[in-house]
């Protein structure tokens, strides 16, 4: 066999060691009677899985770039323009929204709560619809939905229709992120998941690099019309966004295996790549055989509310992310009470995020290589705590620039380790349901961050909230340490369970198999990667 003719050997493939320490999901079928029968047996719930299939290295590099190029390059496309109507309150924050509204500082908070509320309680019932009626359908509904809420807040006059177009923002916007991401598992290895997350949560640098450009155009277009350059905002990002779910009904496939069709034309892939697809995704997580479960069982979703394994990646979600929210939210803020121009700010925070955009694609991008997660995260984590100490010990008279180059540099360290941790999570989940759940409640922990987050900056710290940056100081160090503690944590598991198992014959699986009530990565043939 050639170097290029990489066979993928089933039996050695389970019990391949990873250069990170831990094993690949494949290695979840490691016990003594057969992985070989066992996968065989999972494969069978599956149309399209060749157990005998065998495919060259070459082969899958040329499947992956299929679906980063029909899927992937679309689905950054989608998440570019939810950032967009993210990011775009800040922008109008900066126009005279707050006078025109005859709403202050604290109904802008306000509104963010709600938003974040509804966002929350409605994220675990959207990714049960996922389940059942399909990713490809339920995203672009919901995106097509929240494009026209963001552009309906171009009739807002009061205080009343600010907070109720925030909750219908937030009741659209549920379930869209951990969608996406259970998506993108239907055509990824675990392996390959957090570059691929890193480039999907990219386009949010992006969108905010871009959205400060916009803004800087289409705040000027007060008065046209009759409209404030913030309505003129709104309505201009909500109807591209309102366009983009529409096309996406259309070039969403429903999976690997129903490419063709509508805007996909002829498909993406021929047999032979279809079954390698499915093949290979099997042979990684053998829970993705069973492609007719489309119900989250509520047993699934106490598995997942209750698993010790996957709080400690919940928290690493609030904790790690809680300064995100003071800190990007309100740079154009900070750069206006410096002194700089209201339009100018927009477009001085854009270096922040292209540099974002760098740093979380070399660590998602060196987690995939060396296939680790707890050091990537805990040593990104340990970049942005530095950053953000160095805001809080800058002489009190330091000039602005100096305070606008350290507010760059923190800027680029706000979602580095993000792609990493719910990669993790993804991959160390199981089965399908119970994983669903585990990302939605990670989503839910990273939003409910901005309630907590707008209250950190106080006015009377204003402009160097020293106070709140220590404050988001001691967050990241609890979320070092959590990235460890998980790791060492599910290291420990895996030995446990090793040792419980070694000296276990056929018989003894066997007996196990047809007693255990455990399932998915509660089993004792199930190894954690960290």
């Amino acid at each position: 066999m050639t170097e290029k003719e990489e066979v993928y050997d089933l039996e050695s493939k389970h019990h391949a060691e990873t250069k990170g320490g831990s094993a690949s999901v494949a290695s979840t079928l490691t016990a003594p009677d057969s992985p070989d029968a066992k996968l065989r047996a999972l494969g069978e719930k599956n149309a399209y899985y060749d157990h005998g299939l065998t495919w060259t290295a070459e082969e899958e590099k040329r499947l992956v770039r299929i679906f980063d190029l029909r899927v992937l390059s679309w689905i950054g496309v989608m998440f570019f323009f939810l950032q967009l109507d993210r990011g775009n309150m800040s922008n109008a924050l900066t126009d005279n929204l707050m006078f025109d509204l005859n709403i202050d500082l604290n109904t802008i908070t306000l509104g963010t709560t709600v938003f974040i509320l509804f966002f929350c309680i409605f994220e675990i019932p959207s990714n049960m619809v996922i389940r059942r009626i399909g990713p490809h359908r339920w995203i672009p509904f919901l995106m097509f939905f929240w494009g026209l809420a963001t552009a309906s807040q171009v009739f807002l006059q009061d205080r009343v229709s600010f907070l109720i177009c925030r909750a219908l923002v937030g009741l659209f916007e549920a379930g869209y992120i951990p969608g996406i991401a259970i998506y993108l598992t239907t055509y990824y290895k675990r392996e390959e998941m957090a570059l691929r997350l890193s480039v999907f949560w990219s386009t949010l640098s992006i969108a905010n690099s871009c959205a400060g450009v916009l803004s800087y155009f289409v705040l000027q277009m007060r008065g046209i019309a009759g409209l404030a350059g913030w309505k003129w905002l709104f309505l201009i990002e909500g109807l591209a966004t309102t366009v983009v779910g529409a096309l996406s009904f259309f070039i969403l496939p429903e999976g690997p295996t129903a490419t063709k069709g509508y805007l996909r034309f002829s498909g993406y892939l021929t047999e032979r790549q279809e079954l390698i697809a499915v093949t290979r995704l099997i042979r990684d997580d053998p829970s993705k055989a069973d492609s007719a479960a489309k119900v989250v069982p509520k047993e699934d979703v106490w598995r997942a509310v209750t698993s010790p394994k996957v709080w400690p990646n919940i928290l690493i979600g609030f904790f790690g992310l809680l300064p995100s929210t003071p800190i990007s939210g309100f740079a154009p803020l900070i750069l206006k009470m410096l002194g700089f121009n209201a339009l100018r700010s927009n477009l001085m925070i854009i270096p922040g995020y292209l540099l974002s955009l760098i740093i979380m694609s070399t660590v998602s991008y060196s987690s995939d290589r060396f296939n680790e997660r707890a050091f990537h995260g805990a040593a990104a984590t340990l970049y942005y705590a530095v950053c953000v100490a160095a805001l809080a010990l800058l002489p009190i008279g330091a000039s602005k620039y100096s305070l606008y180059i350290c507010l760059i540099f923190t800027m680029g360290a706000q979602t580095c380790w993000h792609p990493v941790n719910a990669a993790w999570i993804a991959g160390n989940t199981a089965p399908v349901g119970k994983r669903t759940i585990a990302l939605a409640m990670y989503i839910i922990s990273v939003n409910i961050t901005a309630i907590a987050g707008t209250n950190i900056f106080r006015a009377k710290d204003a402009p160097r909230f020293i106070t709140g940056m220590w404050v988001l100081f001691g967050s990241l160090a609890i979320t070092i340490s959590l990235f460890i503690f998980q790791r060492f944590h599910l290291k420990r598991i895996n030995a446990k369970r090793a040792q419980t198992t070694k000296n276990w014959t056929a018989e003894d699986w066997k007996h196990y198999d047809e007693t255990t009530k455990d399932v998915g990565d509660d089993r004792l043939d199930f190894v954690y990667t960290y």
